[in-house]
């Protein structure tokens, strides 16, 4: 495994926040890729977005080529990209990984409709 992402996973064996980490993006579809990204999933429950911000900072890597986000900090249809090509590197629970899918897919299907409706706008001007 590379080096660097095996810095951050032995990382978050040690944080009592992190729940799961996982690989995305163009580097888990093992497509050409510029960079890799790297989604840390916090444990559910209410984080500021300065403890969000801050925990993020702890992750993110010297090297420029990693892209580190906390999930709970993206927007939701990015979570739910996330969530389906997410290739799970570590993970300390799955139950509460399985709920926290869930619960975006809950929130997704609830706020599709705006978000297809926004996108039509845009495409019309």
């Amino acid at each position: 495994m590379d080096k660097t992402i095996q810095q951050i996973i032995n990382r978050a064996k040690k944080d009592r926040s992190v729940l799961a980490v996982a690989v995305f993006g163009s580097y888990a579809r093992k497509e050409k890729y510029r960079d890799i990204d790297i989604c840390v999933f916090l444990k559910p429950r209410e984080y500021s977005e300065l403890v969000i911000s801050q925990k993020r900072v702890e992750y993110i890597p010297e090297d420029e080529r990693y892209d580190v986000q906390i999930f709970q900090q993206l927007p939701l249809y990015i979570q739910k990209r996330i969530l389906s090509e997410a290739q799970i590197l570590y993970c300390k629970n799955e139950d509460e990984l399985y709920d926290l899918y869930f619960a975006c897919i809950r929130d997704f299907d609830h706020f599709e409709h705006i978000y297809e409706g926004y996108l039509k706008a845009v495409e019309n001007g």
